[in-house]
């Protein structure tokens, strides 16, 4: 007869559930061209490890998260065939630099668009970040504004 063991799913269970539900980290995935041949576990599920972590109230640095998941369920939370090891310092931090190249503004918008349908919630208002704006302008002879350039790239 095997040894019983116990695991603690907390409140990551209902987070997790809906990470799952919502396909968070497929939309990652295929935003980011698909899962990694050196990792593991695809960066959707770091990601995933990343928000159960940082939910979890402890703020553990990238090296201590495999230290953080064991005695969880992570076939539950995160994926089948995930171990607390998979989730190293070095795969959190390949999965980070490649969310910056990605870029992670781009990749909230999507993520944000996928909740709203998930949910069904209107959108009545539409609210940008002016700070992102640049505005050129030429006056015409007698004062008036002749025409406003505005760039709306992040960059």
């Amino acid at each position: 007869m095997p040894t019983p063991y116990t695991k603690t799913l907390d409140h990551h269970g209902l987070v997790a559930g809906f990470c799952h539900d919502l396909g968070f980290a497929d939309i990652i995935d295929r935003a980011l061209g698909g899962a990694s041949s050196e990792r593991n576990v695809s960066c959707g599920l770091l990601v995933t490890a990343m928000v159960l972590n940082g939910l979890g109230f402890t703020g553990r640095t990238l090296h201590m998260y495999s230290e953080y998941f064991k005695g969880k369920p992570l076939d539950r939370l995160i994926g089948e065939g995930v171990f607390p090891e998979h989730i190293n310092d070095d795969a959190l931090g390949r999965c980070l630099d490649t969310l910056y190249e990605y870029g992670v503004s781009t990749l909230y918008q999507q993520l944000g668009e996928a909740v709203v349908a998930k949910l069904g919630l209107e959108t009545q208002a539409l609210h940008l970040d002016s700070t992102s704006f640049h505005y050129d302008w030429q006056e015409t002879g007698d004062g008036e504004l002749a025409h406003i350039l505005i760039n709306l790239s992040s960059g």
